[in-house]
């Protein structure tokens, strides 16, 4: 997921536009988008996941639906405005968040968590592992054999770790590591 620009129509539908491409209107059917983008709401914000959970719970029987209520939501709180040239997922995968037009501003219980919210920092034992892995220098496939898991999963996990620390290089991921982590 990397240098996308939302924006929402007077109507309140979520429009998108990867970097080069065409406008598109964010529908259901979008599953690779939509799962792309569950994925990040769920590990980078947690929060806000769980807040919007609940306030489409009613949907959760439909799988498809209930994921779409909950991306196309988080859109339309936190990115709402077409800007070309700051887009609201750059190149390394971070979100940039704009100020949005709410008529429920400073009244709606969801403010803080929903919009504007807190990017999860900490990271899980499975992103420590990872980075571990990272910092000794081991490529994606190597850490996927060795974890049994997919080259998918690691890059996923990869994006996270870069995301939660701010980080946007290898580099910068190890040096985190060794300060943090592996200190001897």
């Amino acid at each position: 997921m990397e240098c996308i620009e939302f924006y929402k129509t007077p109507e309140g539908d979520v429009m998108y536009k990867h970097a080069g491409d065409p406008v598109k209107e964010l529908v259901q059917q979008d599953r690779d988008m939509i799962s792309a983008l569950i994925d990040l709401v769920r590990t980078r914000y947690p929060k806000a996941f769980k807040g919007l959970s609940e306030l489409y719970t009613v949907s959760e029987p439909n799988r498809f639906l209930f994921e779409f209520k909950i991306v196309s939501r988080f859109i339309r709180c936190n990115v709402g405005e077409y800007d070309s040239m700051h887009m609201d997922i750059d190149a390394d995968g971070f979100f940039h968040f704009e100020e949005v037009g709410c008529p429920l501003r400073g009244e709606c219980r969801y403010e803080g968590v929903i919009c504007k919210p807190k990017l999860e920092t900490k990271l899980t034992s499975r992103e420590e592992e990872i980075l571990g892995y990272i910092a000794r220098g081991l490529q994606s496939q190597e850490i996927a054999d060795e974890l049994c898991i997919s080259p998918l999963t690691v890059n996923r996990h990869r994006e996270n770790i870069k995301a939660k620390l701010n980080a946007r290089s290898i580099a910068q991921l190890v040096s985190w590591y060794y300060e943090h982590v592996k200190k001897d």
